[in-house]
């Protein structure tokens, strides 16, 4: 014979299997780098925040040098309207690897956001 089943069994929904989504900046600084417009390294970052401004957000990777996060905040100081500077919990190894590169990379400057959502990350 068949085995019945109760309808209270059937209707309980297991909730710990729903997923909620998390904000993953990782894949958001791939998305900007692929669909939108983002420059990186130190020399670069200076010498285009001196001369004219272009960026919307500045992503600092853990370690970077202090120095560095002086001059940024410095000229950051200076101009009218400001950048937001976001501190990446990882390092520049792993702010390299966001961006697909081989290499280390302390600052990104990110000037058009593509499709990221990069744009969250900015307190209201």
């Amino acid at each position: 014979m068949a085995k019945r089943t109760s309808k209270t069994s059937i209707e309980k929904v297991d909730l710990s299997r729903k997923k909620t989504k998390e904000f993953d900046v990782n894949t958001n600084i791939k998305v900007a780098y692929k669909t939108g417009k983002i420059t990186y390294g130190k020399n670069q970052i200076l010498r285009n925040i001196k001369r004219e401004n272009p960026y919307k957000m500045l992503i600092i990777s853990n370690n970077c040098p202090t120095e560095l996060i002086n001059q940024l905040n410095y000229y950051n100081s200076l101009l009218k309207d400001k950048v937001f500077i976001y501190q990446y919990k990882g390092s520049s190894w792993d702010l390299g690897l966001a961006c697909a590169k081989p290499y280390m990379i302390s600052v990104i400057g990110v000037i058009d956001f593509g499709d990221s959502d990069l744009l969250s990350l900015k307190p209201k």
